[in-house]
């Protein structure tokens, strides 16, 4: 079975285009479309990584990452923000809240692709897709 990921986003849209994706690439996908929903769900199941909006409504992304990191749970589970904040302070941020890859919106397959590579130490060959497809 594939990884079991977490696309956190209050646009549906953006959801549906992350999970069409995914599910093509061979991961399990779970949606969240708020951060309080990001948390409740993080707390009954356990998921490889996370896919993460800053802007969503109830908690924002900086808040679910912060809340993340300082549960023992929670605090190795790989993240990859997914935001149009594009300011440079916004990704130090990101980093510094600890999440493990800054993508800006919009973005295309192959960065997305390339994101999930990076967090996960995986070459091409290892992967279920190239980032061609």
């Amino acid at each position: 079975m594939g990884k079991k990921v977490l696309v956190a986003d209050d646009e549906e849209v953006v959801r549906k285009f992350l999970k069409i994706h995914l599910d093509k690439w061979g991961y399990k996908v779970k949606e969240a479309g708020d951060g309080a929903e990001v948390l409740e769900q993080l707390g009954n199941e356990d998921f490889d990584f996370i896919l993460l909006d800053i802007r969503m409504p109830k908690k924002d992304g900086w808040q679910v990452l912060e809340e993340m990191r300082s549960n023992p749970k929670t605090k190795n589970i790989p993240v990859i923000i997914l935001t149009a904040k594009d300011e440079d302070s916004d990704m130090f941020r990101g980093y510094d809240l600890g999440a493990n890859y800054y993508m800006t919106k919009p973005f295309t397959r192959a960065q997305l692709f390339y994101g999930i590579q990076l967090i996960f130490g995986e070459d091409s060959d290892s992967l279920p897709v190239t980032s061609r497809e």
